[in-house]
C-alpha cells in the first residue's frame, strides 16, 4: 500500500515540476536569450555557439528555479489531491499524512542532491565552458569585425583603422591605434603590418604589431614622447562585440573555490570579506530551500478551497516572494553587519523550516492554521469579485 502511494504521489508530482522547471527558467533566461539571439543577427554568431552558451549559463539559473519548480509541484500536486477529495480517501484508508509526506521528502532530497551537485560542479563547469565558447567566438570573429579603411570601434578602449586586410587572411597592413583606455595617458600608435594571434591558455586574442612607433601624451602634465618599436603585443578587449554577454562574472555565477580564492585575496590585503562570506553562505543555503519547500508545500496544499489551482499557483508565488524577500533582507543585514554573515543564508531556511514543522503537525490533527484561512478566504474573495466584474461586462 505505502509503495503504490509513493509512486502515484511521485508521478502527480514530476510533471508538474519538470513544467515548472522549464517555463521558470526560460523566464529567467529571457533577459540573455534575446541578447544572444542578438549576437547571431549581428554578429554572425552559429546557433551551435548561442545553444552551447545557454548550456553553460544554465546552472547558475538552475540552482534558483529547481527549489521554485519543486515548491510550485508540491502545491499544486496536494491541491488536485485534496480538490478531488483523495486526500481524505488516503486517510479512510489509514495512510496518515506523515505517510503522505514520505514521497515528498524523497523527491525533496533529490531535488537538494541535484542542486547542490549543480551548485559545487555544475557552475564550475559551466564558467570555464563559457569561457571557452566566447575564445572561440572571439578568435573566429575577430578578423572578420576588422574592416579596412574603417574607424573599428569594436573593441573596448580604442579606436583601429587599418588601410587594407588581405582576404582570408590575419595580416593586416597600414595599421592606426587611438588608444585611450589609461585616461591619463593617451597613445596613438602607428604600424606598418601586425597579425592577429590567439592564445589558448590564456583565451586571449592579440594584435601583433611589427614595425613602428607609438606616440604619448599626458594631458595632466602636457608632455609628449615617442618610442619606436620593432614588436609590440596589444590585448583585443572585445567587451563591446560581446556585450550582451559580459566579460567579468558577477558573484553568484562564481564557483565556490573562486569565491573562497577572492576572499583569501581580500583578507590578504586587509579588505573587507563580508560580501563574498554573505554569497558563500547563501551558496550552501538556497539547495537546502527544496528540504524546506517540501515541509511547507504539504500543510499548504491539502488546505480545502473553492478556488481551483489558480491557489496553489498564487499561493506557491507569495512563498516565493516571501522567502526570496527574508532572504535579501537577511543578505542586507549581514552586509550591514547588523547580524553573523552565515544568518544571511540561513535565517530564512531556519525561519521557514520551522513554520512548516509546526504546519505539517497541525495538518496531522486537522487542527487549521487560522492565518492560512484569512488568506485563503482573501483569495475567495478577490477571485469572486474578479468573475463579477467580468459577468457585468
Amino acid at each position: 500500500m505505502q509503495k503504490t502511494t509513493n509512486r502515484y504521489i511521485l508521478k502527480e508530482i514530476l510533471p508538474i515540476f519538470l513544467i515548472g522547471l522549464m517555463t521558470f527558467t526560460v523566464i529567467l533566461l529571457m533577459d540573455k536569450i534575446l541578447k544572444l539571439i542578438e549576437l547571431i543577427v549581428t554578429r554572425g554568431v552559429s546557433l551551435y555557439q548561442i545553444l552551447m552558451l545557454l548550456l553553460f549559463i544554465s546552472p547558475s539559473f538552475l540552482i534558483f528555479t529547481i527549489p521554485m519548480a519543486f515548491l510550485v509541484s508540491i502545491l499544486l500536486s496536494f491541491g488536485r489531491l485534496s480538490g478531488d477529495s483523495e486526500i481524505t480517501a488516503f486517510k479512510a484508508s489509514g495512510v496518515s499524512l506523515y505517510q503522505l509526506y514520505l514521497p515528498v521528502l524523497f523527491f525533496s532530497v533529490i531535488t537538494y542532491l541535484l542542486t547542490t551537485f549543480l551548485v559545487i560542479y555544475g557552475l564550475p563547469w559551466g564558467t570555464r565552458g563559457f569561457t571557452a565558447i566566447l575564445y572561440q567566438i572571439a578568435q573566429s570573429k575577430a578578423t572578420i569585425e576588422i574592416k579596412e579603411r574603417v574607424f573599428n570601434d569594436v573593441f573596448d578602449g580604442f579606436v583601429l583603422y587599418v588601410d587594407r586586410v588581405p582576404i582570408q587572411e590575419k595580416k593586416l597592413e597600414g595599421i592606426l591605434i587611438y588608444d585611450d583606455r589609461d585616461k591619463d595617458r593617451i597613445h596613438t600608435i602607428f604600424a606598418r603590418e601586425g597579425f592577429l594571434v590567439s592564445n589558448p591558455k590564456s583565451q586571449e586574442v592579440i594584435l601583433r604589431l611589427q614595425d613602428g612607433d607609438i606616440h604619448r601624451f599626458e594631458p595632466r602634465t602636457n608632455i609628449y614622447q615617442k618610442m619606436q618599436f620593432d614588436t609590440y603585443d596589444l590585448k583585443l578587449e572585445l567587451a563591446k562585440t560581446f556585450a550582451a554577454v559580459g566579460k567579468k562574472l558577477k558573484e553568484h555565477e562564481m564557483s565556490i573555490d573562486d569565491l573562497k580564492e577572492k576572499m583569501a585575496k581580500r583578507k590578504s590585503l586587509g579588505e573587507d570579506i563580508t560580501p563574498q562570506e554573505v554569497e558563500l553562505h547563501k551558496r550552501y543555503a538556497i539547495p537546502f530551500s527544496c528540504l524546506v519547500f517540501g515541509l511547507i508545500g504539504v500543510p499548504f496544499g491539502i488546505q480545502p478551497r473553492r478556488s481551483g489551482r489558480s491557489y496553489g499557483f498564487v499561493l506557491s508565488l507569495l512563498i516565493l516572494l516571501a522567502y526570496y524577500i527574508s532572504l535579501t533582507a537577511s543578505e542586507i543585514f549581514a552586509i550591514r553587519k547588523t547580524i553573523p554573515p552565515f544568518l544571511a543564508g540561513w535565517a530564512p531556511n531556519l525561519l521557514f523550516g520551522l513554520l512548516g514543522i509546526y504546519l505539517l503537525g497541525k495538518a496531522s490533527k486537522e487542527s487549521p492554521f487560522k492565518p492560512l484561512v484569512w488568506v485563503m478566504d482573501a483569495f475567495d474573495f478577490i477571485q469572486r469579485k474578479w468573475k463579477r466584474l467580468f459577468e457585468d461586462v
